[in-house]
């Protein structure tokens, strides 16, 4: 082999190993272009998974939030409702002293324990029905009274209240829930 010979084996080879070298280059450059895009791919999903529970979480404190202002701007207006409805009903107690109060006043005394009732306080309108029934006790009109009457014996040890405004009262907690039932059915 000559001098020329040797030359064109050697550049031959040398571009061989040049274009062997290029190749693998562009082998690695093409491999490390796929892992960095992967890895952006992994970091675009991992980021879009945190930021999807962020907006889960966030949007669940939200509603949380929300829920518990609404509730308590329900209970709020129950409430108010409540008070209201309560007064209203009060107010309305003196219809009852319309037909029938003189039965009804009648029922309220027969409720009564047995005992010596030596003071009856009553609704000014009510002096006569209670003297009636109370003989022997001292009659005190009170204005505050709608109906019904209030008793105690002597030295006030014990002393029983059946008004109209107590028995309501006493009733209130029964009977708010089925007039609200009622207001909300109507809605």
């Amino acid at each position: 082999m000559g001098y020329v010979e040797l030359i064109a084996a050697l550049r031959r080879d040398g571009e061989e190993q040049l274009e062997k070298i290029r190749s693998d280059a562009e082998r690695e450059a093409e491999r490390v272009k796929g892992d960095a895009s992967a890895r952006i791919e992994r970091l675009r999903a991992e980021y879009a998974e945190r930021l999807a529970s962020l907006e889960a979480a966030q949007a669940r404190a939200i509603l949380a939030d929300a829920e518990s202002k609404a509730s308590s701007i329900r209970l709020a207006t129950e409430s108010a409702l409540a008070v209201r409805l309560f007064l209203l009903a009060r107010s309305s107690l003196h219809h009852l002293r319309d037909e029938g109060y003189e039965q009804l006043f009648a029922d309220l005394v027969r409720e009564l324990p047995p005992g010596e009732w030596r003071r009856v306080v009553v609704n000014p309108a009510d002096m006569a029905l209670a003297a009636r029934h109370f003989p022997n006790a001292e009659i005190v009109s009170h204005p505050a009274i709608v109906g019904g009457l209030e008793v105690s014996e002597e030295g006030g040890s014990i002393s029983v209240v059946n008004t109209l405004e107590k028995r309501m009262e006493r009733a209130w907690p029964e009977l708010l829930p089925e007039i609200l039932r009622d207001i909300y059915r109507e809605l």
